[in-house]
């Protein structure tokens, strides 16, 4: 006789944090072209909905907190916050050092 799947016991604190840094990479993939469609979707999906209720977010103003950090000029690399000015200072580099 087999006996029924159980469901694993994983903390909601676990959860909650994976599904953070799910948005977490959603969010810098929006600065990468190859990946921005996705996560265009990914934002615009009812996965994203789930998501939000499983944290206790208010879709609406979750979204509307993205755009504006999207239209801040802020961006996320890696694991790190850039703000516009030291996003323009990173690309300066960048170009300089392609410059030379």
């Amino acid at each position: 006789m087999r006996k029924g799947a159980t469901e694993p016991d994983i903390p909601l604190e676990a959860v909650q944090s994976l599904l953070t840094r799910v948005i977490w990479q959603a969010v810098a993939d929006l600065s990468v072209d190859a990946y921005q469609s996705e996560a265009q979707r990914f934002f615009a999906g009812q996965i994203f909905v789930e998501y939000c209720d499983i944290l206790g977010w208010n879709v609406r103003r979750a979204r509307a907190s993205l755009g504006k950090f999207l239209d801040s000029g802020s961006r996320i690399s890696g694991n790190h916050l850039l703000t516009g000015p030291e996003l323009a200072v990173q690309r300066g580099s960048a170009a300089a050092a392609v410059a030379i």
